[in-house]
């Protein structure tokens, strides 16, 4: 073994190889690691993208809810046992939302004043929604022409015909200004104090369900509810990205394929240039599985090296378009305002286990190239 390490040495670092020898080994090289980057960079883009929306929809209308089977809203006193840990009350209701100067149809979201940051869009503000208190988005503020403090008008438009209900409308003051990013959000979602909405809605106590801000609950739900999380509400959404995924991975994996072949022209150039070296060898009595092994070291090599220079290659662009967001996107399409990249280390190390492993049959392939040859006539031609 000793040996065999010896004559790799000699072959591959000896200052007498030749100029073409060292150039097709460095742009094997190269080919290969620019293949893998672009396909790391490409599955982390993908990866990244998937969960910054689901984190993102998860923002805006937590990771789960869980709702009735068979009513839209139900007294929530009848299931004080099937309350599920963490669980967040809220009732949806639509209504009319008007300004002096304009006018919005909205939904209505009542939380507690005491849940109300429990809700990420809201974690970090510190808010109290008192039964006056309204929150609104800054988008749908700018098309009110109100700023925070103003006062708002709600209309309920159950009672809008009744001209004598004095629960037509009600005057809220702006306490919050939120910003989501997504502009369709923006402009229809709305919260306010859970029991005035219950009161203004005349549905005490009922609520629509509760929220479930992560995904630990384990606990199945009990007949006659249902859970449904981010993936399943927005299935339509995640099934397109997964619908763009595997076109693009197979596209890329062609390119890595193909810069495979690359060590086919870096193993051609090894025999064309040892090749008296290796019939020499082998006429001294080593093994053609010895010789074998020299070819299977330098597909190995350039592969590892190639894949490892490609895995830095992308971890270094992912973290430089992680922390500055050169590539941007628009935010109101995409629910993000540039192309978020999650690194996987796993992944990484299969693309490298991947590239050794391809090497290793391409290696194979070329030796039938050295077997063919006889060695005395191959010295002889000499």
């Amino acid at each position: 073994m000793n040996f065999l390490f010896f004559l790799i040495k000699r072959l591959f670092i000896s200052k007498k190889s030749s100029a073409v020898f060292r150039i097709t080994n460095l742009i094997t090289i190269l080919s290969l690691s620019l293949g893998i980057a672009s396909l790391n960079i490409v599955s982390s883009s993908i990866a990244g993208f998937e969960s910054a929306i689901a984190q993102k929809l998860s923002d805006l209308n937590g990771y789960s809810t869980i709702n009735h089977l068979f009513e839209d809203e139900f007294d929530s006193s009848e299931y004080k046992n099937l309350i599920p840990d963490g669980g967040i009350q809220y009732l949806e209701k639509y209504a009319l939302l008007k300004s002096k100067k304009n006018s919005q149809n909205i939904v209505l979201n009542g939380y507690k004043s005491t849940d109300i940051d429990k809700i990420n869009l809201f974690k970090n503000g510190n808010i109290e929604l008192k039964k006056n208190h309204i929150i609104i988005s800054k988008t749908l503020a700018n098309k009110l022409s109100v700023l925070q403090g103003d006062e708002l008008a709600i209309f309920n438009p159950a009672n809008l015909n009744k001209l004598s209900n004095n629960n037509r409308f009600v005057f809220l003051k702006i306490k919050y200004l939120y910003d989501s990013g997504i502009e369709e959000y923006d402009l229809r979602q709305v919260f306010i104090n859970l029991e005035f909405l219950q009161e203004f809605y005349n549905v005490d106590n009922k609520i629509s369900g509760w929220i479930l801000t992560n995904s630990n609950n384990q606990n199945a739900m009990e007949y006659p509810f249902y859970e449904i999380n981010v993936f399943d509400r927005y299935a339509n959404l995640f099934d397109w990205i997964n619908t763009q995924k595997w076109p693009i991975f197979f596209i890329f994996s062609m390119i890595v394929i193909v810069s495979f072949f690359g060590l086919l022209s870096s193993l051609t150039v090894l025999f064309n240039e040892k090749k008296l070296n290796f019939s020499i060898l082998s006429i001294y009595g080593l093994p053609n599985s010895s010789i074998s092994k020299i070819f299977v070291f330098q597909s190995i090599m350039l592969a590892f090296l190639g894949s490892s220079l490609g895995i830095i290659i992308s971890y270094l662009f992912i973290f430089f378009q992680n922390k500055f967001h050169f590539i941007a996107i628009s935010q109101n399409i995409y629910f993000v305002d540039y192309l978020p990249m999650d690194f996987n280390y796993l992944s990484s190390l299969y693309l490298i286990l991947f590239s050794i492993l391809f090497s290793a049959v391409f290696s194979f392939a070329s030796l039938t190239n050295f077997i063919k040859i006889n060695p005395i006539d191959n010295l002889r031609n000499k």
